[in-house]
């Protein structure tokens, strides 16, 4: 039964393991989709800065306003399909908190059960020590007084001690 009991531990170990790899990829593949987030925010930040910047810029002519005005409307086409790209990453983020937090909440559950088999291992080695001690202990009295008393039992050792005082005295 001992062997099956360490085959357990050593199989919820081994999956306690897996299972920390497995939390070690999300939270890497959160890290990631968190920076492509903000590169895609700061994408838009800078597209609508250029924005801005075209208008200012073809104020002054009327060929340089119009052209000034097309490139606005591009860079701000850009910055609204970027927007998109950032909201469908911001969703994609929200689904990977939660598969993270799914692993990480799994791992401590295995983690928790590893350190409660492991206790129970130490108190059932704790108690076949015990065990063994007191049966040693057991048997250490027994032993003294068979050598002290030839071979007489602890009962039969009182007797014989009670007979010889009796004939001394």
């Amino acid at each position: 039964m001992s062997a099956d009991k360490n085959t357990l531990r050593r199989q919820l170990g081994r999956l306690a393991e897996l299972q920390q790899l497995q939390l070690d990829r999300q939270q890497a593949r959160l890290v990631a989709q968190q920076q492509l987030c903000r590169r895609v925010q700061g994408t838009v930040d800078r597209l609508e800065a250029l924005g801005a910047h075209a208008t200012l810029a073809g104020a002054q002519l009327p060929g340089l306003a119009q052209n000034s005005a097309a490139y606005k409307q591009a860079m701000l086409g850009w910055a609204d399909r970027q927007r998109e790209e950032l909201a469908r990453g911001q969703a994609e983020l929200e689904v990977v908190r939660a598969e993270t937090l799914a692993a990480a909440r799994k791992q401590e559950t295995l983690r928790q059960l590893v350190e409660r088999a492991d206790a129970k291992a130490r108190v059932e080695q704790a108690r076949r020590e015990q065990k063994g001690q007191d049966e040693i202990a057991s048997q250490a009295p027994s032993a003294r007084n068979d050598s002290a008393f030839g071979g007489l039992s602890a009962f039969g050792a009182l007797v014989a001690l009670n007979t010889t005082r009796g004939r001394h005295g």
